[in-house]
């Protein structure tokens, strides 16, 4: 299987209209969830309720790092109207800086050859995904129980989509947001720019075939 990523600036766009194979247009919309604090200047994307706070399948970071410090947190929300009025997560972006990208790559783990493999993700089986920095694995106790700040934030979100900042402890931060239509393998993208520099990590979240715009 060819992995290629599709108009991710495009999805990016607040008002863009993107025609889809199978469920006419989707009319896209942008949310600014926050700040995501990455002190190791590595970064995570994993199932935040199966995989945190497990030390036998805790995720590995990616292998591109990028300088620590706190990194603006969006989700690209898609709406259609057929067959019935949703709006979902079509992706979530790490913003490191603000230039446009030239060029995309997979976010591989250790392990991982895009070369290789047909395809590279995360499998997610609780309907959520998220960014975290590898040193706050073990900041947010009872994840994996129903309970703490993570679950308060899916229990407590006023809107669907849904897509929050938490705090853990010792300052630790976590973004955290509905997967597409829900379960699923997902790919995370890295977007660089003209110098070769990390602009953004996306993970897309696709949850309906979009046509490729000319």
């Amino acid at each position: 299987m060819s992995m290629t990523p599709p108009d991710y600036p495009l999805w990016f766009t607040p008002g863009a209209v993107v025609p889809t194979r199978d469920k006419k247009d989707a009319v896209f919309g942008v949310r600014e969830v926050g700040e995501l604090e990455l002190p190791t200047g590595r970064l995570v994307a994993c199932d935040p309720i199966v995989h945190l706070c497990d030390d036998d399948e805790r995720p590995e970071p990616f292998t591109v790092a990028v300088p620590p410090g706190r990194y603006r947190v969006q989700t690209a929300e898609a709406s259609f109207t057929y067959p019935y009025d949703h709006t979902v997560n079509a992706a979530a972006r790490l913003v490191i800086r603000d230039t446009p990208v030239a060029r995309w790559e997979p976010a591989l783990v250790p392990g991982e050859d895009a070369r290789e493999d047909d395809y590279f993700g995360y499998g997610v089986d609780a309907g959520v995904g998220c960014f975290v920095d590898p040193a706050a694995h073990h900041s947010f106790p009872g994840t994996d129980d129903e309970a703490g700040v993570v679950w308060d934030g899916l229990d407590n979100s006023p809107t669907f989509p849904i897509a929050f900042i938490a705090e853990g402890e010792n300052g630790h931060g976590i973004a955290v947001f509905t997967s597409g239509w829900g379960d699923g393998l997902y790919a995370t993208w890295i977007g660089r720019d003209a110098e070769d520099e990390v602009v953004c990590f996306v993970t897309d979240f696709r949850p309906f075939r979009f046509t490729r715009i000319a």
